[in-house]
């Protein structure tokens, strides 16, 4: 299927929107910042960041959170197979993380439009996470 650059630009202004929903740059650190609280501080979830570069992990978080909803970023950090090889992440964790970030984003009353479009573009990860 072939896009037109009016159907991509429409699609560049739609994720642009999702990004100003989340709050910008400040938003998107804050919505990282407090997911990594909720995640590293719940026992169900902590196991896979006991080790972790707290303020690297917050940086290319919010680049990749960034880059995914249209805030113009570019994600510097590795690809996610190698970054969680070896982690055997499962997928209870996994969802685990998926819930905090709901709660994140509940909380700080984002749209549900933006909330779906960053799932979503998150969702396809998780095949290159869990188990490896």
């Amino acid at each position: 299927m072939t896009v037109s650059a009016a159907q991509a630009d429409a699609g560049s202004v739609a994720d642009a929107a999702h990004y100003q929903a989340l709050g910008g740059e400040d938003g998107v650190a804050g919505i990282v910042h407090e997911l990594l609280d909720r995640t590293i501080s719940d026992p169900a979830t902590r196991r896979t960041f006991d080790k972790i570069n707290r303020p690297r992990l917050e940086k290319l978080l919010a680049q990749q959170i960034c880059a995914l909803s249209g805030g113009g970023c570019h994600y510097e950090g590795d690809p996610m197979t190698p970054v969680h090889g070896g982690m055997k992440i499962t997928e209870a964790e996994f969802y685990g993380m998926v819930e905090h970030l709901r709660e994140v984003l509940d909380a700080r009353a984002v749209p549900q439009s933006a909330k779906n479009a960053l799932l979503a573009k998150l969702a396809p990860m998780k095949r290159d996470i869990v188990g490896k």
